[in-house]
């Protein structure tokens, strides 16, 4: 239901459990095991699953209807720095990226980016590689005109 939120939480570095493993009961159990919030749009939620669990979690029901105004009210709720940990995890594993030399991923980069890009990062679950490319240079724009509203 929340699943772009998700991945753009991670984008703005934030620790951010989701993905289509993860979802309904199960991502829930897991939100109060950890101690997590749980977001959700689901607004009868607490309606539908056991008392004893819905008491235990810390449920947010997100109100936005468009995820420029989901992403804002929860930077918003909590006061999120949505500038400074910019990129800095894997938006597909939630992992913390560590910063690699060029030597060590030239290998695994498309030619142009390597003739371009000097600043390279690694995600230490999936192995992924990630430079500041246009795309998170477009997605910086974005998210400024999302968080100017």
């Amino acid at each position: 239901m929340l699943q772009s939120l998700a991945t753009w939480l991670r984008a703005l570095g934030y620790d951010c459990l989701a993905g289509p493993e993860l979802f309904g009961r199960r991502l829930l159990e897991q939100a109060v095991a950890e101690e997590r919030v749980f977001l959700t749009r689901n607004a009868h939620l607490v309606n539908d699953w056991p008392r004893a669990l819905v008491e235990q979690a810390q449920i947010v029901c997100v109100g936005g209807g468009t995820l420029p105004e989901q992403l804002h009210e929860i930077v918003e709720r909590y006061s999120l720095d949505w500038q400074r940990f910019l990129f800095t995890r894997c938006l597909a594993c939630n992992e913390p990226l560590r910063v690699v030399n060029k030597l060590e991923a030239l290998p695994h980069l498309p030619p142009r980016v390597a003739a371009r890009e000097d600043s390279f990062w690694q995600c230490g679950r999936c192995g992924r590689y990630f430079w500041h490319g246009s795309h998170v240079q477009n997605s910086v724009t974005r998210l400024r005109r999302w968080m100017e509203r």
